[in-house]
């Protein structure tokens, strides 16, 4: 009896451990859209062996789960339409709402294409914001992730309806993208979001293709694939990124010192020019306090009423003046005017100075478009627009999150195998700042990325959409080699591939911020290259781009496709942006001038020349344009090795 009774409760037992809930992937939600014009995959889990049925728009399709519990259909191909209801039964039923079918794109890479409408896309932020008003824009926000192995499954998340509310977490970018597309081709669309700052290509390839890449087979192959060593490691990492708040609020060196004094002695400080920034100031990471300070002169007091006008850019701002505090600011993003109380100012020499906290993005004091200065109630003016002086490295270092979301394949892991194979139309993607010091590399590695995705997700030569690094940082006086220049040229070579097209952001970027807020053309510009390359629209979707060369005695004339209605000159009457070289290698800056549909190049520097640049460097002042108002993507026609081909 007693051996009876352990039968029939072992059975029980193991009936119980090999039952599975019925579910869905995460990425199946109220409110998704399902790519149209494709037999979709939908799966789940359930019992092994067990029948799953899926009804959706009429039509049913069935499957039988395996002994590892999973399942997958494949819808009928759909034409655009909805808002139907999603039905998979298999003992229990599961029922989506509100289900359209559309196009759906996945939007993935760093920083750039992370930044979210709400964190700020330009002046028109507002605006734009209170304008988004589209239900039939739908995104799914993949939690963040990270991993060792490949997972199955993300963490629970919600698709999500775009309206002025939800908006605001949605990638810039990727907005811009979807609104154009669905108001020019009239269908919902879907966007699956996966994007981490500071991340490289390597951390978005899955383990055996970067594995066949030479420079990562040892890394790969020694990497420790134990999920719960590397929680150990994500755990201390989100432990600090918890705490740096705290951490921040203890960085008081320099308020023990009392650097906001007018006494105290700044001369070992950097001196930089207006607008400062933490990156100026020598911060070595995104986040962290950075002290800056100006010293200014006033002839006579006139009035006790005075403000201080100033863009400022920051997770927290404290201002001083003359050793006294007079304002703190959180979550700045604006010019803004702030009083300062009666007495504060004095005859003659003043000091203002300002402790500034980032944890992500560029921190600001100032921008280029406004002027900072003091305004009296006389309407007096004293500009704050000359030197400042600034330190990065007064305060101790705040402890970052070690990078670990940038290890080898932990993104692909934790936020794109989940995905797949999610029926989708291509990917726009936005990445490169991460490379740029390995842009030679970037050659074999962002095609073997563009090749691994492709090759899982089994929809052919699906399209690749990216961006070209935008311009940034100061511009540099004499033209030389650069290495952001050559990422972008790594860029442009990945146009090789089928189905790739690229969307150059050379003239919209900021000097003051790796992170420019115009998101808006960044998008239009991604979708223009969409209707040529995924929907075979007959359209100029890029600027001019080099094609050739010859030589005239002491010119180049340099050719150009994608030319349009013809080539311009943006904004002034002089072509810039133009530096040859003859045999020795020495580039010199050149005088430029259209001919036709050619540049003429030459410098009286150069008498016998061999080669031309455009736009090679990290913020050039390039303006060569063509008629339907898109740059020229930035060329070399020499063939001189590159300064990260080592």
């Amino acid at each position: 009896m007693r051996r009876l009774l352990f039968l029939v409760l072992g059975f029980i037992l193991c009936f119980q451990g090999s039952a599975q809930q019925l579910r869905l992937a995460s990425v199946f939600g109220n409110h998704m859209v399902i790519q149209q014009g494709i037999h979709a995959p939908v799966w789940g889990w359930a019992s092994p062996g067990q029948i799953v049925k899926v009804e959706m728009a009429g039509f049913v399709t069935m499957a039988k789960t395996g002994n590892d519990s999973k399942w997958m259909v494949r819808l009928p191909v759909l034409e655009y339409g909805g808002p139907y209801d999603l039905k998979v039964i298999a003992g229990d039923t599961l029922q989506l709402k509100d289900v359209m079918v559309g196009e759906v794109w996945l939007a993935s890479g760093q920083s750039n294409m992370e930044w979210s409408v709400g964190m700020g896309i330009g002046p028109r932020t507002e605006e734009e914001i209170r304008q988004a008003n589209f239900p039939n824009i739908r995104y799914f926000t993949v939690p963040h992730n990270t991993s060792v192995v490949p997972l199955e499954n993300t963490e629970a998340a919600n698709w999500q309806q775009v309206n002025p509310e939800t908006v605001k977490g949605l990638s810039g970018v990727a907005y811009f993208f979807a609104r154009d597309l669905h108001l020019q081709r009239k269908v919902a669309v879907g966007i699956l979001s996966s994007s981490w700052g500071a991340t490289s290509a390597h951390a978005w390839m899955s383990t055996e293709i970067l594995g066949m890449h030479p420079d990562f087979q040892e890394v790969v192959n020694n990497q420790d694939k134990n999920p719960e060593n590397w929680d150990k490691v994500v755990k201390e990492s989100k432990w600090n990124d918890q705490h740096r708040d705290s951490l921040a609020a203890k960085c008081q060196e320099g308020v023990k010192r009392k650097v906001f004094s007018p006494e105290f002695n700044d001369s070992e400080w950097k001196t930089i020019t207006y607008p400062a920034n933490n990156e100026k100031a020598g911060m070595q990471w995104f986040w962290g306090v950075t002290w800056f300070r100006n010293s200014f002169n006033i002839q006579e007091i006139k009035g006790n009423e005075s403000s201080l006008k100033i863009f400022l850019r920051g997770k927290e701002l404290t201002l001083y003046l003359n050793g006294k505090e007079f304002a703190k600011i959180a979550n700045a993003e604006k010019e803004t005017s702030i009083k300062i109380p009666k007495g504060m100012l004095k005859k003659g020499a003043n000091t203002l100075a300002i402790r500034l906290y980032e944890v992500w993005g560029t921190g600001l004091i100032g921008s280029a478009a406004t002027k900072a200065e003091i305004i009296t109630n006389k309407n007096e003016r004293i500009a704050l627009n000359s030197e400042w002086k600034a330190s990065g490295q007064l305060e101790p270092q705040i402890p970052g999150n070690q990078g670990y979301y940038n290890q080898y394949s932990v993104q692909f892991n934790g936020r794109i195998a989940p995905l797949i194979p999610y029926g989708i139309k291509g990917v726009i993607w936005y990445q490169g700042e991460g490379n740029s010091s390995k842009a030679f590399q970037y050659r074999t590695l962002f095609p073997m990325l563009i090749e691994d995705w492709r090759t899982r997700w089994g929809q052919g030569y699906m399209p690749f959409l990216f961006v070209q690094l935008a311009n940034h940082k100061e511009k540099k006086g004499l033209p030389g080699d650069d290495q952001v220049a050559e990422l972008r040229e790594a860029q442009a070579l990945t146009l090789r591939l089928p189905n790739t097209g690229m969307a150059c952001a050379i003239d919209i970027g900021d000097a003051l911020d790796v992170h420019p807020r115009n998101k808006l053309d960044v998008g239009k510009r991604l979708y223009l290259a969409a209707r040529k390359v995924a929907y075979g629209e007959n359209i100029v979707h890029s600027g001019p781009f080099y094609e050739g060369f010859r030589i005239h005695g002491n010119q180049i004339h340099v050719s150009f496709t994608s030319v349009g209605g013809g080539l311009i000159i943006k904004n002034s009457q002089v072509l810039k942006g133009f530096s040859i070289a003859g045999i020795d290698g020495k580039f010199h800056w050149a005088d430029a001038r259209i001919d036709d549909n050619t540049v003429v190049v030459n410098s009286p520097y150069v008498p016998n020349p061999v080669a031309v640049r455009y736009s090679w460097e990290i913020n050039p002042d390039g303006n060569l344009y063509n008629m339907e108002g898109l740059p020229a993507v930035p060329f070399r026609t020499d063939n001189y090795k590159m300064i990260t081909d080592n």
